[in-house]
């Protein structure tokens, strides 16, 4: 497996190029676009697969000797986050096919979705800082361009906004990245993590982790770098948002859990009291966003900033138990809010619209899209046995194990709000008086919400088995001598 590392990178590049040449020809470039999502997926599973039994891959490129040149390496999260990229992405995609008309740019949407994925991937499979960087960049500037090019002025309004928050981000992730090299002379994770580990927790040491922590928090829409967020989702297009909320504020997540267990345990422990606020303040913040919304999709935008908050709570807990429950949390809330998202651009092609008011009496209308619809929201209610039950259930119990008695109440009482509002939008969403007579929508369009729905399904009656890996991930993540071993000693 070591010497197929790169697939996940290459695979997305080349197709990306090739679907740019055969821009003209859209059928041609369906195809193709599908079939390497299609292979980009199985082998993301084969990945998956192959770090099930605790093996970490490790692929040097160049064949530098450790801790110099571009490494990529694989454990059990970044198998399951390539995973959770490779089938959000191709689902997304697909759907795309049914909602975009043929004036919508569909010959850039291809070519542009697939650099995005090349990020996406990239970031989840580094083995160092700055290539982590690098990889940011190009999902970022891919999803500048996708936010923006319909050339509607709503939408280039939040493709500027984005941009420019970004852009400060960035340049302080560059900071970061400038400061350790100062402090230690590396930025591969593992030798920062020996070298840090050595230092200790010195004053200097702990305002770059805070650096880190910024510049990944805004990725992640934590409060207060999360303002990005219900603009994007609401005015973006529909497969754009359900990217964006399912798998790229994962890469942030997925960022400051690498931070806190593996390059800056000490300092993130130093950190811990700031970062358990940042987190019930992002819960508290969602959840009361989402009150006085009349937009499904802005409802669905604050609802993501809350769920968000839950699993940075289970992070902050820096225990293995949180941790397990946060990696429960991320798994199934990436499926969840891309398949909501979805759901909610099905309905706007059968509606023409994302207002609750108008759109009201959609199970008369069209009873199968408001089913799916409703999957998903007494999953985000924490109506049992749908997985968003067990994610909150798990979260709860790790927080009260640990004795944060004050947080998870917190974070509990907030889950009372979210029943109400999850309700209520969907009583409005089904059962209103909405004017608006249902139209036809492609079948590709339910196919993808169908399958990326049923994960809560899936999830809920295996809760048990999601949870058993969960546990490994948690298990290999909280030992980072592994993770250290693995890179010192590839060939």
């Amino acid at each position: 497996m070591n010497l197929f590392l790169p697939v996940p990178v290459l695979l997305p590049l080349v197709t990306a190029i090739a679907l740019f040449l055969v821009r003209h020809h859209q059928k041609i470039q369906e195809r193709l676009s599908n079939a390497s999502l299609a292979v980009n997926l199985a082998f993301a599973l084969s990945l998956l697969s192959a770090t099930a039994g605790g093996n970490i891959f490790i692929h040097r490129m160049g064949m530098w000797p450790f801790p110099f040149g571009i490494i990529l390496a694989a454990d059990r999260l970044t198998g399951t986050m390539v995973v959770l990229a490779a089938a959000i992405v191709a689902a997304c995609t697909l759907f795309a096919q049914g909602y975009l008309s043929t004036n919508q740019r569909r010959e850039v949407f291809h070519p542009l979705i697939h650099f995005q994925l090349m990020g996406i991937q990239g970031a989840f499979m580094t083995g160092d800082l700055f290539n982590l960087f690098v990889f940011f960049e190009v999902m970022l500037i891919s999803t500048y361009a996708l936010l923006a090019f319909y050339y509607n002025l709503d939408q280039l309004e939040v493709a500027l906004k984005y941009t420019f928050l970004n852009l400060v981000a960035s340049a302080m992730f560059l900071v970061g990245i400038s400061f350790l090299y100062a402090q230690v002379g590396t930025v591969n994770m593992a030798d920062l993590s020996v070298k840090i580990r050595e230092l200790g927790p010195q004053p200097l040491m702990v305002v770059t982790a805070f650096i880190f922590l910024f510049v990944f928090s805004m990725k992640a829409a934590l409060f207060p770098m999360h303002l990005w967020l219900p603009s994007a989702h609401s005015i973006s297009p529909t497969h754009i948002g359900a990217v964006l909320a399912g798998v790229l504020v994962k890469v942030g997540i997925y960022s400051i859990i690498r931070c806190a267990w593996l390059i800056f345990p000490g300092p993130f422990k130093v950190l811990q009291p700031m970062i358990m606020t940042i987190a019930l303040v992002t819960i508290v913040w969602g959840a009361l966003g989402t009150l006085p919304q009349r937009s499904l999709k802005r409802i669905l935008a604050y609802s993501t900033i809350n769920q968000l908050g839950y699993i940075a709570f289970g992070v902050a807990l820096l225990s293995p138990l949180g941790m397990t429950a946060a990696i429960f949390y991320i798994v199934s809330h990436a499926f969840l809010k891309s398949s909501m998202l979805l759901g909610a651009g099905l309905n706007q092609k059968l509606t023409g619209t994302v207002d609750l008011d108008e759109m009201g009496g959609m199970m008369a209308k069209a009873p199968y899209a408001s089913a799916l619809m409703l999957v998903g929201f007494l999953s985000l209610a924490g109506i049992p046995p749908l997985s968003g039950f067990f994610s909150k259930l798990f979260l709860l119990q790790a927080g009260f194990t640990q004795g944060a008695y004050l947080a998870t109440g917190l974070a509990l009482l907030m889950g009372v709000i979210s029943l109400y509002y999850n309700f209520t939008t969907y009583q409005r969403m089904a059962w209103g008086t909405g004017g608006n007579e249902a139209r036809e929508a492609p079948a590709t369009m339910y196919s993808s919400v169908s399958f990326l729905a049923s994960f809560a399904v899936i999830f809920g009656i295996g809760a048990a088995w999601l949870y058993e890996w969960s546990h490994l991930v948690a298990s290999q993540i909280t030992r980072p001598e592994l993770y250290i071993n693995a890179m010192r000693n590839a060939l």
